[in-house]
């Protein structure tokens, strides 16, 4: 059963849940608009669902709800900040907000992040620096390993780290955009299939005993998306953690790495020729009946705007469940479960 919730309703109570776990209003929101955007966009795995994980990992100490975020180094373009295990949203929200400042100053920036938590959908972040005119790259280390090699053992090496890309558009709204795992699939997309009854593509999993397995409820470890793929999350490994002063490889707990470039097309005198060959290839794209990156999402995202953010039933228990706690009341016209022994444990396995 699916229930559809007006974005603003599950916006005001994410934000309840998180300023009740000890987050300022601030950082809460931040949390908040980072879980509606990914189910806006049709991203449930890093959507509300992750809300009821977050929330333990704060009570637990995991994540830190007012973290004391401090600079490394700061210097022009660079800059480095260690999270103090700021929740993911909170630490990407900053790393944005200080490359469109340098950005704007230097025409390029980097900025890395140390010991942050689950950014969630990288897309978002990158998105955001899209909007503003700027080129957006986004990188985010996984905490866990959980990706095998391909012609080796079945043991998980890698970690199942992601890699977004956008490009501003002719609608700045709606920016071209890439947001792809290391892995043939994230944990989010296979938790969704699972969820969904659908199966798992071939090569893309291996159960306990490091077979190709295509029951996603079967799956323990993921592989990558080919050889290519393969270099790529390897590459991808040093770029979020070696090259962000974090772990080269992931360690098991929440204090992992956060990349963020930008790039400013007017500072290398190509704004409106970019405009202008976007526009150009998207309509080469879209006359072979292709899609742009970032299409679906947009479209996604109009829809569940207009009619609604679908929440399954388990995970709209779960949020119901985790306001119960905290005594944060669900909004009047939601579908009220019967209380759970606990909330489902899929959400938090991976972030």
């Amino acid at each position: 059963m699916v229930t559809r919730v007006p974005a603003g309703q599950l916006a005001n109570f994410l934000q309840c849940l998180y300023q009740t776990a000890g987050m300022t209003r601030v950082g809460a929101r931040a949390m908040a608009d980072t879980h509606l955007e990914a189910d806006l966009r049709g991203i449930p795995g890093h959507g509300s669902r992750l809300a009821p994980g977050y929330l333990d990992k704060l009570r637990t100490g995991h994540l830190n709800p007012r973290p004391l975020i401090r600079t490394v180094r700061d210097e022009e373009a660079v800059l480095v900040v260690d999270a103090d295990l700021a929740p993911g949203p909170v630490a990407a929200r900053l790393a944005v907000t200080a490359a469109i400042l340098r950005t704007r100053r230097y025409g390029i920036a980097a900025v890395t992040v140390r010991r942050a938590g689950h950014v969630g959908a990288l897309g978002i972040p990158a998105a955001q620096l899209a909007r503003r005119g700027l080129v957006g790259v986004a990188a985010a280390q996984a905490s866990a390993r959980s990706v095998a090699l391909h012609g080796g053992t079945s043991t998980p090496i890698l970690g199942s780290s992601a890699l977004a890309v956008a490009v501003p558009s002719p609608d700045p709204q709606r920016p071209v955009l890439v947001d792809l795992a290391a892995a043939a699939m994230s944990w989010g997309r296979l938790h969704h299939l699972a969820r969904t009854g659908q199966v798992l593509p071939t090569g893309s999993a291996l159960d306990a005993s490091g077979h190709r397995v295509h029951d996603p409820n079967l799956a323990k470890v993921l592989l990558p998306a080919g050889e290519r793929g393969q270099a790529l999350a390897i590459v991808l490994e040093l770029l979020v953690g070696a090259l962000t002063g974090s772990t080269p490889l992931p360690a098991g707990d929440d204090g992992r790495g956060l990349l963020v470039v930008a790039v400013d097309p007017r500072r290398l005198a190509v704004a409106e020729s970019l405009a202008t060959g976007v526009a150009a290839v998207a309509q080469t794209v879209r006359e072979q009946g292709a899609r742009m990156p970032g299409d679906r999402a947009w479209s996604q995202r109009d829809r569940a705007h207009q009619d609604g953010i679908a929440l399954d039933a388990d995970d709209l228990a779960a949020l119901i469940e985790a306001g119960r706690r905290v005594n944060v009341r669900a909004p009047h016209g939601w579908i009220q479960p019967e209380p759970l022994e606990a909330s489902t444990g899929s959400q938090k396995e991976q972030m």
